[in-house]
């Protein structure tokens, strides 16, 4: 359980305290035994330091919002080269294409719905939080009928054939861990004194591998300094400097000393990614998309718009790294640093903006003390519209794979003829 919350606020958070204990128990796939990784063992600021109300409800609603606008723009480029993006959507500014006019969101701004709703249904318990979250993403993923066939069927061929297999992925999907982390990290500043154990136990409800586990550390490291952070004077440098001081995955800090490198020259998002080996479109893969979203996140620290189109870009798996930018953005600069025309075309159907503010309002001073943590409860979900939007996802998503098809044929001609 949490400890009640003790009132040490946002200007004491330079003092120093001691060092949380790594808890046992992490289930690692064979890879992450066989290369003997570490986890972090503490984090910039210490967990226990509350944040005031009115920040973190500011935070909050910049998540939500940014990791959202963020998603909707990406979904279009999603897994296009990014030439290819180019001739069928345009260059910046950036508008919502996937359903036209209209911001429409995917798994990963579901997945920190379901994170939060967790959180408040766990009555400060981590190991409740992850059975809830467990529960609520196999339901979304069987709400996806076809996907929900596909991911299984996939996994059934390979074990009859003898292919290789993941085993360190235990859900279908990827992205999860980086916003569930991010969540975390803004609802347990100012809970406990050490958010390791809740950190282990929301990202292994899917992901078993210690370098998914880093990246997400990565990222909700960030979250936690984009909230502390004075927006007016953000200075990145100061920044990648605390996150390299908390790092100890020798890969991880190996690129963050690149990012501080390319930080000092000015570099571009897309010249960062390209000297990175990620120039013909990011990879799907967590720890690229975490490395190139803080990096974005750093590069434009006031500009909301700068910061998530120039990750849009990039191509190939944007969306993961938009997303991360985008909530990082969000989280830093809070609504108002949004642009007023993405938030006005923004649908998180089958939640309306009233049911957004009945969440937030929930999450500002979770857990609330002793007095009432075992009445805090989570929003009531929608099933019925729930099913409906996934249904005319799904059409819009058949629709870009038929509208993508005649140039990524032309893109595998060039490539045959060079």
């Amino acid at each position: 359980m949490l400890r009640p919350r003790r009132r040490r606020y946002i200007a004491d958070y330079s003092e120093s305290d001691s060092q949380p204990r790594t808890p046992k128990g992490l289930r690692l796939s064979h890879k992450g035994k066989a290369n003997g990784e570490k986890l972090s063992r503490s984090s910039p600021i210490p967990w226990n330091i509350v944040v005031p109300t009115h920040r973190r409800e500011r935070a909050t609603e910049g998540l939500l919002l940014g990791c959202a606008v963020a998603e909707a723009l990406s979904l279009p480029r999603h897994g296009v080269h990014p030439r290819v993006g180019l001739k069928l959507f345009g260059r910046n500014p950036l508008q919502f294409q996937f359903v036209p006019g209209i911001g429409t969101t995917s798994h990963r701004t579901h997945s920190l719905l379901m994170t939060v709703q967790a959180m408040l249904q766990s009555k400060a318990d981590p190991s409740l939080f992850a059975v809830n979250l467990r529960k609520r993403i196999a339901w979304y993923q069987r709400a996806f009928p076809l996907r929900h066939i596909y991911t299984h069927g996939k996994r059934l061929v390979a074990k009859i054939c003898n292919l290789p297999l993941d085993d360190s992925l235990t859900v279908g999907m990827a992205d999860d861990p980086l916003i569930r982390s991010m969540v975390m990290s803004i609802m347990l500043q100012g809970c406990a004194d050490s958010g390791t154990t809740w950190f282990q136990l929301g990202i292994g409800v899917s992901h078993l591998d210690m370098r998914v586990l880093n990246a997400s550390l990565l990222v909700a490291y960030s979250t936690q300094l984009a909230q502390m952070v004075d927006q007016q004077n953000t200075v990145p440098t100061e920044i990648l400097a605390r996150l390299v001081a908390v790092i100890e995955d020798p890969e991880l800090r190996f690129v963050l000393m690149k990012m501080n490198d390319a930080l000092n020259l000015n570099q571009s998002v897309a010249t960062f990614a390209k000297r990175q080996g990620w120039g013909n479109g990011l990879p799907n893969d967590i720890f690229a998309s975490a490395v190139v979203g803080v990096y974005a996140w750093l590069r434009h620290p006031k500009r909301f718009r700068n910061c998530v189109e120039r990750t849009i870009l990039l191509g190939g798996a944007c969306t993961s790294a938009a997303t991360i930018a985008g909530a990082l953005s969000g989280v830093s600069l809070g609504k108002r640093g949004i642009p007023n025309e993405w938030l006005r075309r923004l649908s998180t159907f089958p939640h309306n903006s009233k049911w957004r503010e009945g969440l937030i309002e929930r999450v500002k001073d979770w857990p609330h003390g002793v007095e009432d943590i075992q009445s805090t409860t989570a929003m009531p979900s929608s099933i019925s519209g729930q099913l409906v939007r996934n249904a005319l996802f799904a059409g819009f998503r058949i629709l870009h794979g038929l509208i993508r098809t005649p140039m990524r044929l032309w893109q595998f001609s060039v490539e045959k003829r060079r």
